[in-house]
């Protein structure tokens, strides 16, 4: 196989990866790359150093591939989604090409913004099955789509009360976005959102000492405001208490009143530990 075709079994976006368009000039393709590289070199990126030069390879294989006209001219006409002059739509061209992992990512996204949650679940579940961790959906849709896409399938996921997987594909987001800063006005939110999942439904039907992983998880892993992060540590107490461990109940209690004195709904685990 000449090597100009040895990149088509990567399947990747070089254009979103490089977060440029299919029209990109060679200016705007080496802009985009040198602002991401300054971002991803690990010598000055704020990421660990395997993820940044993970990263940083992406970049460098994208660049590549996009700044050599032919390598471009050969990657367009392999991976750009493609309409025929009979009006085919741009989901039928997309199923046309079937197990085209690029293609097939590309179809869950179009799915899930247009409402079709059980269908882009179901090709989603079949990718997954079929290639499993040899599948990078960032890789393969770029980091705006990806974080998109990832936030979409949480949601698809928290309809259908799978709230485990709801929780990990909102952490992907919310972790990944720290990297990207996409999501910022609505990190919050998103964060917010996480919350709701590990308080709400899975501490509430866990065994003590499962609940107290989700609390601590929420402590350190996320910044919320004093109010919340007190409320945590009430609800820890609460599961020590209830597995007899007294003193780190008392512990757990105190930081909570440190943090928020006037926290509501302390009456209970108050008199069960004789404050």
């Amino acid at each position: 196989m000449p090597a100009v075709f040895c990149f088509m079994r990567a399947f990747k976006n070089y254009y979103r990866i490089l977060n440029v368009g299919p029209s990109a000039s060679r200016k705007s393709i080496r802009a985009s790359f040198r602002r991401l590289a300054k971002k991803y070199h690990p010598d000055t990126s704020h990421l660990d150093p395997e993820t940044a030069t993970s990263r940083m390879h992406i970049l460098i294989e994208a660049y590549r591939i996009l700044m050599d006209v032919d390598k471009r001219t050969a990657y367009d006409l392999r991976f750009k989604p493609q309409r025929s002059d009979r009006g085919r739509s741009y989901r039928d061209s997309l199923e046309k090409r079937g197990d085209d992992p690029y293609a097939r990512a590309l179809l869950i996204f179009y799915d899930l913004l247009n409402g079709a949650a059980n269908r882009a679940i179901f090709n989603y579940n079949q990718l997954m099955k079929r290639d499993g961790d040899s599948i990078d959906l960032l890789s393969l849709l770029g980091f705006a789509d990806y974080l998109d896409c990832t936030f979409l399938l949480a949601e698809v996921y928290q309809r259908q009360c799978r709230y485990e997987e709801a929780a990990r594909y909102y952490e992907d987001a919310f972790q990944e976005d720290l990297k990207w800063n996409y999501f910022r006005h609505f990190r919050s939110e998103l964060q917010q959102r996480i919350r709701d999942i590990y308080c709400r439904k899975l501490a509430r039907q866990a065994k003590p000492r499962v609940a107290i992983g989700y609390y601590r998880k929420l402590l350190r892993e996320y910044s919320f405001p004093k109010k919340e992060r007190a409320f945590f540590h009430k609800k820890i107490a609460e599961c020590y208490y209830n597995l007899n461990d007294l003193k780190r109940a008392r512990s757990h209690f105190a930081k909570a009143l440190r943090l928020q004195p006037n926290l509501s709904g302390t009456q209970k685990i108050r008199k069960n530990l004789d404050i």
